[in-house]
């Protein structure tokens, strides 16, 4: 058996199974906690609105927990996310083809991170700098092509409820539930992604890049394709997240994604994603995006300022980090 499809799967196993514990236990300890001591955190409506809150960001952690996984970094993405809720609502406003407001808008998205991973593997700078600066770049694309307005409608499609409705199936069932399709559009990526890295070729290349470059290349992967792929891939995730933002909004402006790209980063690390890449899992990102927003949530109905949330997820970050150091080393 080759060296890459022994030790990738290892990391696979240990990054499906090890680095979740901790962040599934900080979200079961967290909203027990909230459970008891928070008004109203525990009824349908609450719980719902955590979904719906996380379900946007969680779509956006799939591609970053990926990317960082294979070693890099993607800091464009909520640029990226606004171009393509942009795209998609300009062609839907002027009455244009669904097909062609989505093709384009998720088109659109996946070069823009084919570009951030083009620049990144061939001038070998580290991606954290290329795209801190094709944040700005693209932020600005993002103005130009928006002439800093708004885009909103009040126009009912069939669409937007299929994108980003009401799931009313779910929410006949419990009274005053409010859960929307965009949970679903994650649950189905979080199992097609995590089947890629955990059952495929190409996921045993993610987890190589990212945790021993150099035995990969030796036995013949092509790391900088591999690389450039995720990073389309984080791309046109964002894009898909903000063509799920108009349709639940009806409105898409310039800072729609401002700070995301800090929040996925936040919540991939919090579920086990180590920051030199190499390992982690999609459900572990998932989590950790479910447990900020549980703590953004949990603050919002304790009265607290919304500035504090800030400081209350940077406690969580390292709290959870060390956590997740301190069973990595116990399992090793």
């Amino acid at each position: 058996m080759s060296v890459i499809s022994l030790d990738s799967r290892k990391k696979q196993s240990f990054a499906f199974d090890s680095p979740i514990i901790p962040p599934l236990f900080s979200v079961l300890f967290v909203w027990l906690l909230f459970w008891l001591f928070v008004p109203n955190f525990g009824t349908v409506r609450t719980v719902a609105g955590v979904f719906n809150a996380a379900s946007i960001n969680a779509i956006v952690v799939i591609g970053v927990t990926m990317l960082m996984i294979a070693g890099e970094f993607d800091l464009s993405v909520g640029a990226v996310m606004a171009m393509g809720g942009y795209i998609f609502a300009n062609i839907m406003v002027a009455d244009g083809s669904p097909v062609a407001a989505i093709g384009l808008a998720l088109l659109v998205s996946t070069l823009m991170g084919a570009v951030n991973g083009l620049i990144t593997v061939y001038t070998k700078l580290p991606s954290f700098i290329v795209t801190l600066g094709t944040l700005s770049i693209y932020r600005g694309l993002v103005w130009v092509y928006s002439g800093g307005e708004m885009v909103q409608t009040t126009e009912k499609l069939v669409l937007y409820d299929w994108l980003n409705g009401r799931l009313d199936f779910v929410n006949d069932l419990l009274p005053r539930a409010n859960f929307r399709t965009a949970t679903l559009w994650v649950i189905l990526l979080a199992v097609l992604f995590q089947i890629i890295l955990t059952r495929t070729r190409f996921g045993n290349h993610i987890f190589a890049a990212g945790g021993n470059a150099q035995a990969a290349i030796a036995q013949g992967v092509n790391i900088k394709q591999v690389k450039i792929i995720c990073f389309a891939l984080t791309g046109a995730l964002a894009g898909l997240a903000g063509i799920l933002t108009f349709s639940q909004f009806s409105s898409v402006f310039v800072a729609t994604g401002a700070s995301v790209e800090l929040t996925a980063i936040a919540g991939a690390v919090v579920g086990g994603t180590l920051l030199t890449g190499g390992v982690g899992s999609i459900v572990g990102g998932l989590l950790g995006i479910l447990l900020i927003d549980t703590l953004r949530s949990g603050v919002v109905l304790l009265g607290f300022p919304s500035d504090n949330f800030a400081a209350v997820v940077g406690v969580t970050i390292i709290g959870v980090a060390l956590l997740i150091d301190w069973i990595r080393d116990r399992l090793s």
